[in-house]
């Protein structure tokens, strides 16, 4: 295993050492991908997308709940009659807010002058007013839809013309599986919070060799790495191979455009074989305004999951999740003797300034993210449609995010050939697999790996020729 002490001092050269007066000009944001207040590109590219504004959980019965999301001030409830309602904060009369409003049997009424609104923001009474008042057929208050689904709501905040349909994953139907909604803030910038998930060799460094060993052991492997676009180009997905003793672990991973991603079991034990184990979180990263982002989905708990039972349902929630390193609930001591993702994404600052970053070879899925974004904004501004995830047989969106680990130890041959070609196929059976049900693509795709890579995998040659794979990014 390469080591951080392998590496050599840097050499004294001219221009390198103390230069820090040269450097104290920064260059502007990237705010075409970073800032999402309306009327940007990229906002205007989160609104043509669901996003999850809030936990069901959070909502009191009788209580309205003061929300912020791509910069607007909202308030989330739920009225007498169980539909919910997301309407701008403040009241379309006088502007007082209606966090402080009374939820009605229909709607909501503003406690300064009694206004009544309902769900989708028509005024159904305006108390006060004379009975030939037309200020509720002229006047509409601000309001968007709403679609609560396994304990998280979504909202539509686009063009109502443009209202996509909502995506249904096919890990969100897994059978077996328990989905436990929660949520968390950080002070900064969404898309270097979303970039984490594509930066899959800082799991090698932040999660085990740097700061200790946060999950397993086995994340401290130098994978094999490959990034390719979604042939939908929907997103992007990514594979990683590595070899841990006998065991080759072939791990895919996923970020659809524009802000959500899917990963691998958290605690996933590489010495067991197992062949497609789905997802342990589901995601969104949505931006409450330019310098704050919320991250919310799901934790997923399953007998095929976190074999050792490390995980605990009793820490997921609001503001909380059962793994190190996800949030600012630690002390400064902590954060700097065992630093985790919080630390390591929210100290790049309010927004990370793209122009004083030094992108290197392991930063490929970060530019490749990036990349695409900004053909997204180019295609909203186009007024082009947004390419969506290949819809399954079952009406389920297809994912590819999986873990396969198979038994097939070290040959007489090149063994980073051997691993290589493990995950290409691997990857390619998964996706090429996409347009089938979920319950049967499930099987076809255990069937397919371990016909093609059972216990005789090492015997067969390793020259095997492969049709070309566009858009591909690889790292060895």
């Amino acid at each position: 295993m390469d080591t951080l002490e392998h590496h050599q001092k840097p050499r004294n050269v001219q221009g390198v050492g103390f230069n820090g007066y040269k450097q104290t000009r920064s260059p502007a944001e990237d705010a075409e991908l970073t800032h999402v207040v309306p009327g940007t590109p990229c906002g205007e590219l989160m609104r043509r997308y669901w996003q999850p504004v809030a936990m069901s959980s959070e909502l009191v019965p009788g209580r309205p709940l003061r929300v912020r999301a791509l910069g607007e001030d909202l308030v989330l409830f739920r009225d007498g009659s169980g539909d919910l309602g997301l309407l701008h904060a403040q009241c379309s009369h006088r502007r007082s807010s209606l966090e402080f409003g009374i939820v009605s049997e229909h709607g909501i009424r503003c406690c300064y002058h009694g206004w009544l609104f309902a769900v989708d923001g028509k005024i159904l009474e305006t108390p006060g007013e004379p009975a030939t008042s037309r200020i509720r057929e002229t006047v509409c208050h601000g309001a968007y839809p709403t679609h609560e689904y396994k304990g998280i709501i979504f909202a539509y905040m686009g063009p109502m013309e443009q209202k996509p349909p909502f995506l249904r994953f096919d890990t969100f139907e897994e059978p077996g599986v328990e989905m436990v909604p929660y949520a968390y803030e950080y002070p900064c910038n969404w898309l270097q919070t979303a970039e984490n998930v594509v930066d899959t060799f800082h799991t090698v460094f932040l999660h085990t060799r740097v700061s200790g060993t946060q999950f397993s052991d086995a994340f401290g492997e130098m994978p094999i790495v490959v990034w390719r676009e979604m042939p939908n180009g929907a997103g992007i997905y990514l594979f990683n191979v590595r070899r841990v003793k006998q065991h080759i672990w072939v791990r895919m991973q996923e970020s659809f455009r524009p802000n959500f991603s899917q990963t691998g079991d958290i605690w996933r034990d590489p010495g067991y074989e197992t062949v497609f184990a789905r997802v342990g979180l589901s995601k969104w990263i949505v931006p409450i305004d330019n310098t704050h982002c919320r991250v919310i989905g799901w934790r997923y708990f399953a007998d095929h999951l976190d074999l050792a039972r490390r995980g605990d349902r009793t820490k997921v929630g609001k503001g909380s999740i059962d793994f190190p390193g996800q949030t600012e609930n630690r002390t400064y001591d902590d954060k700097q003797t065992q630093p985790g993702d919080f630390e390591a994404i929210v100290s790049q600052g309010d927004i990370n300034i793209h122009g004083r970053e030094h992108l290197a070879t392991t930063d490929v899925g970060v530019a490749m993210v990036r990349q695409k974004l900004r053909q997204a904004i180019k295609q909203v501004a186009n007024g082009d449609p947004l390419p969506r995830p290949t819809l399954g047989a079952d009406g389920l969106y297809a994912s590819y995010t999986q873990d396969t680990i198979l038994h097939i130890p070290p040959g007489s041959g090149d063994d980073l050939k051997l691993r290589r070609e493990i995950g290409e196929q691997v990857a390619d059976i998964v996706v090429q697999s996409e347009a089938i049900a979920s319950g049967a693509r499930r099987e076809a795709i255990r069937r397919m790996i371990l016909e093609k890579l059972g216990p005789s995998y090492p015997t067969i040659k390793l020259d095997l020729e492969h049709p070309a794979r566009p858009n591909t990014k690889e790292l060895a």
